[in-house]
């Protein structure tokens, strides 16, 4: 398992159905999956 460093998770998000400001915010403090996809469209 990899784990998402402190830098990145403070990072601002922004997009459709995002509960957080950033993305530390957004997956909580319980172990989660995250899961990146890229769209071309």
């Amino acid at each position: 398992m990899n784990e998402i460093s402190q830098d990145l998770l403070e990072i601002p998000i922004e997009g459709v159905n995002l509960t957080g400001e950033t993305l530390a915010d957004q997956i909580g403090d319980r172990p989660t999956l995250l899961i990146f996809l890229r769209h071309f469209g």
